[in-house]
């Protein structure tokens, strides 16, 4: 009760309602309820100093934790949600609209994460960024650099399809009222046709609501021979799964410019703030959505091979975005898959904030992720130790390791699955 008084004061500060009596009702014996003396007064105050209580209302309660709620509305939350808890209302707000700093924060600006603009960021299916001639020519470039790949990861694949369609056995229910006529039973029906327990159905299985997110890192350093590698096991993982009833999407993330782009032009115009956050155009490329087939989203994956696609990685806020898609999904067991080469890195960014910006908000997207969702985040590094960030990870120094790593981690986490399953069928 009293936190709605309190929230109404703010509203009527910011002329969102008008300045009525409470209407509220209050539960009987509640100690922070009004007294009717209370209420007479306040009736018979004059209007000036209502308006004084309740701007000094508004101003207790942005002082605990309504700024930082709405802080953390606009997308990027803090590791801990306790800090949140604990956040003033201090600071101005700076282009782009970065969220306000909580009390660690404010003291020190620059540990608070911020984009010091969105108006440049893209999210961009990958048939938008060429035409389709284009697109077929770079499909035909991948097919031909990948000849001696494709037979190993392919037999990999076949491997890693054999097992999950062993798990989806077809499975019925007997004897019931309704549904399929059981052929086997219709002997019940000419002995007694009053007989109704003549019907089978079979069980959904799990196993089929899953969907799993591939997310590619198409920084520069991924030039070459590891990022055909990577849209390749992209392209066969998909069909793989898709023939195992799995739905699977694959997404892209780098930069839309070298050092900074529009948005560096911006904070220089702006005449250079201190501590503008992160400083350079997000571009997020959706290769394949999860409802596409694979067969329309086949030429797409070549565009990874476009000469001048590939620039910088920001991978926090790619994390966001392919977590974001992933809760949407209406499938109940949600894979992200992360394949990564190195650590974030924007010069842009890093040139006006601390060494280790990006970085720590990356290890706060990964502790989010693990810690506060159902979704299952497991990252591949290529030549590159990605063990330091996330839980469940592997290293590998080739390229030409990267399908069967990602095939065999797959099964690993499905056989889990099959494994508690089963545990929780026996109890």
């Amino acid at each position: 009760a009293a936190f709605a008084r309190a929230a109404r004061r703010l509203l009527v500060a910011c002329d969102l309602i008008e300045g009525e009596a409470e209407t509220e009702e209050v539960p009987e014996g509640d100690d922070s309820a009004p007294s009717d003396r209370d209420e007479e007064e306040e009736s018979e105050a004059p209007d000036k100093p209502e308006q004084q209580d309740d701007e000094s209302g508004s101003q207790e309660e942005d002082e605990t934790g309504l700024q930082p709620q709405l802080a953390q509305g606009a997308g990027l939350g803090d590791e801990d949600g306790d800090e949140s808890d604990g956040a003033s209302a201090s600071g101005s707000e700076e282009a782009g609209g970065p969220r306000a700093p909580d009390e660690k924060e404010a003291a020190d600006p620059a540990l608070s994460y911020h984009p010091y603009t969105t108006a440049f960021d893209e999210e961009i299916a990958a048939e938008d960024l060429c035409d389709p001639e284009e697109l077929t020519r770079l499909r035909q470039q991948l097919d031909h650099q990948l000849i001696s790949l494709q037979g190993v990861v392919s037999r990999l694949a076949n491997r890693l399809q054999r097992r999950l369609l062993a798990q989806q056995t077809r499975a019925w229910e007997f004897d019931l009222d309704e549904g399929i006529l059981d052929a086997g039973r219709l002997s019940r029906v000419v002995v007694n046709p009053t007989l109704s327990l003549s019907y089978k159905h079979e069980r959904d299985t799990d196993f089929r609501d899953t969907v799993v997110t591939l997310l590619i890192d198409n920084s520069g350093s991924m030039r070459g021979r590891p990022i055909s590698v990577a849209a390749m096991c992209g392209d066969i993982l998909a069909r793989t799964l898709e023939r195992c009833a799995v739905k699977v999407e694959v997404l892209g993330f780098t930069t839309r410019a070298w050092k900074g782009g529009q948005s560096r032009e911006r904070w220089v115009a702006d005449g250079k703030p201190r501590h503008p956050g992160r400083l350079n155009d997000l571009r997020h490329i959706v290769y394949k959505a999860a409802d596409m087939p694979w067969r329309r989203a086949r030429k797409n994956l070549g565009l990874m091979l476009r000469e001048g696609l590939l620039k910088e990685n920001i991978d926090g806020e790619a994390l966001l975005w392919a977590s974001r898609r992933l809760q949407a999904r209406p499938e109940s067991r949600r894979i992200l898959m992360v394949i990564s080469d190195g650590a974030p890195v924007d010069d842009s960014t890093l040139s006006v904030n601390p060494g280790s910006y990006l970085e720590t908000h990356l290890r706060q997207v990964i502790a989010q992720i693990e810690n506060r969702s159902m979704i299952e985040l497991i990252a591949i590094g290529i030549g590159h130790d990605v063990t330091r960030y996330y839980r469940r990870a592997v290293t590998i120094t080739d390229a030409e390791e990267l399908g069967g790593t990602m095939m065999r981690k797959l099964s690993e986490l499905f056989d889990e699955k099959s494994a508690s399953t089963g545990r929780r069928g026996v109890a």
